[in-house]
């Protein structure tokens, strides 16, 4: 694990002053969910921005119809598919998407926050902010989303890994599961980005370890 200062927090930051609000990334396959549930131990909020757009895009959700309009389909694997082979369906799908997200993510926050404010109640405490808050998400680098944060962790996994991953949990051949990789920002690119580097070599208890060192250094208490 290696991290850096995080970086001033911007005039223009979209969350709320009373939280302390980190993205986690990396690519696909990278472990992403596993590390959130660690971060969720040590009691900070995690914000799944992937669950977020399964139920905008679930029939009664807000993306639905319109994803249907343009795709014919809203199945996730099926849309997989199509915008892991189409660049111009993959910007039309975020398009939809990401907007809505983005609105779905600061209403968690500040229910995150209201939660926090109710329970210190409820104890006849005084709330003590910040509020710590995790926003798990694959594409914040390549939408330059991560500049919305107080610091970006970036989870790091062997690409061959991650190759094995997916094979494994899609059923696809090893050239889908490449293809689905190239698609994303490369790691150094990522990196680049980072405030914090979360190595995966898919060991539980190694990643384990990071994560509770990393959470010492960026949310202290």
């Amino acid at each position: 694990m290696s991290a850096r200062q995080s970086p001033a927090r911007a005039a223009d930051r979209p969350w709320p002053a009373e939280t302390r609000v980190w993205g986690l990334t990396g690519g696909i396959a990278s472990g992403k969910s596993s590390a959130a549930r660690v971060f969720e131990r040590h009691g900070i909020v995690v914000i799944d921005a992937d669950r977020l757009i399964r139920e905008l895009s679930m029939p009664g959700g807000r993306a639905h119809e319109a994803i249907v309009k343009r795709f014919g389909t809203a199945d996730r694997a099926a849309l997989r598919k199509i915008v892991f082979a189409d660049a111009s369906a993959r910007r039309d799908l975020e398009a939809i998407l990401h907007p809505l997200v983005r609105e779905e993510s600061l209403t968690r926050v500040h229910e995150a926050l209201a939660r926090a404010r109710a329970e210190a109640a409820a104890r006849g405490e005084a709330f003590r902010p910040p509020v710590d808050i995790l926003y798990e998400a694959a594409l914040l680098v390549e939408t330059g989303r991560y500049r919305d944060f107080d610091g970006l962790i970036v989870l790091q996994a062997p690409r061959e890994l991650r190759a094995q991953r997916l094979m494994s949990r899609d059923g696809i051949a090893r050239e889908q599961a490449d293809a689905m990789i190239r698609a994303q920002a490369s790691d150094e690119e990522r990196q680049s980005a980072a405030t914090a580097i979360l190595p995966n070599s898919g060991d539980p208890a190694a990643l384990e370890r990071e994560v509770d060192a990393l959470v010492s250094r960026i949310f202290p208490r």
